[in-house]
């Protein structure tokens, strides 16, 4: 899934390629786009209508790049794509890897962790956003456009109908379920835990999270119909305005209101953890789940005068 510390693990398959290939395992260049394989699951299908042209290549040239690749003869080969969790057609991909066996890791995380993920990662790239101002309008109206979207078991049955349940490498994205840490949870979820200790950890993460305050600005600002250089003044306006604001994104939501939506989806969990972990508790993540905090107050969203004397700021000539 998406903001599971994918960025941070493709950079990480990236830096160590070569010590990698050392060990049997190939990060193929084939496909890749920056260090994720981006045009491989562009060229297969797998992305969205905005995708850009550029990533989609033939995929006769990129089956030969990636024969070519294949003549080191590793014993693994790994793509990491967060753009297969897309409901398209699985053919394509099959037909590709015809007379390869496949093997499918998912990353799954806590949906009260990942819808506001998602909303900050959303915030950041959509502008004149169709949902309603705030995470909530963001949650209400993709669960009501996609019936589909964050719904982990649907995913997972559907790729187990593609390569076979036994095929399907589940894994909850937990600190305390990935250690040392994610890359050395992953190669040994592809059964490589001996090789990983012989790899430097993974750095620290990539994609640093944006405060509750920039996360305001960014959203009112993305909101602006204006040409893109003047919205890209006032998205960097907006990342000083909440430099200095320490708060974490979860208290944009109300303990209360992220219990209720972890609850809708404890059904699913327990059918993951007991169908693709085994695990007969029925308990797929770990971590505390939110409690109801009595003097919880949302955050202060900026005003009108505010944010007319910031837009002035940010777009002023010096």
């Amino acid at each position: 899934m998406n903001k599971t510390g994918t960025t941070a693990l493709q950079n990480y398959l990236e830096r160590e390629e070569k010590a990698l290939g050392a060990s049997g395992v190939l990060y193929p260049k084939a496909g890749r786009i920056g260090a994720a394989h981006y045009s491989l699951s562009a060229s297969l299908g797998f992305c969205n209508p905005s995708v850009c042209p550029a990533w989609k290549v033939n995929l006769q040239d990129l089956k030969r790049q990636f024969v070519r690749e294949l003549s080191a003869k590793p014993d693994k080969v790994v793509f990491s794509s967060e753009d297969f969790i897309l409901n398209r057609p699985a053919k394509p991909l099959l037909d590709f890897f015809e007379g390869y066996p496949l093997r499918i890791v998912v990353y799954l995380r806590r949906h009260d962790h990942w819808w506001i993920s998602a909303y900050a990662q959303a915030v950041k790239m959509k502008h004149m956003p169709p949902w309603n101002l705030g995470p909530v309008g963001f949650i209400n109206h993709n669960r009501r456009c996609n019936k589909h979207y964050g719904d982990y078991r649907h995913l997972l049955d559907r790729w187990a109908k593609v390569v076979g349940k036994e095929n399907v490498i589940v894994r909850p994205y937990e600190a305390g379920q990935n250690q040392p840490d994610l890359a050395a949870d992953f190669l040994s979820a592809i059964e490589l835990k001996d090789k990983s200790l012989a790899l430097p950890p993974m750095a620290s993460r990539d994609n640093a999270s944006l405060s509750v305050r920039t996360l305001h600005w960014m959203d009112i600002f993305q909101r602006v119909d204006t040409d893109p250089e003047t919205r890209q003044k006032l998205l960097a306006h907006a990342h000083s305005l909440g430099a200095e604001d320490q708060r974490l994104p979860k208290e944009m939501l109300n303990p209360q209101f992220l219990r209720k939506l972890v609850d809708g989806y404890q059904a699913d969990y327990e059918y993951i953890a007991r169908h693709y972990l085994g695990r007969e508790d029925g308990r797929l993540f770990y971590d505390p789940l939110p409690e109801a905090v009595e003097d919880w107050k949302a955050p202060t969203w900026p005003t009108q005068p505010e944010v007319a004397r910031e837009v002035l700021k940010a777009i002023m000539v010096r």
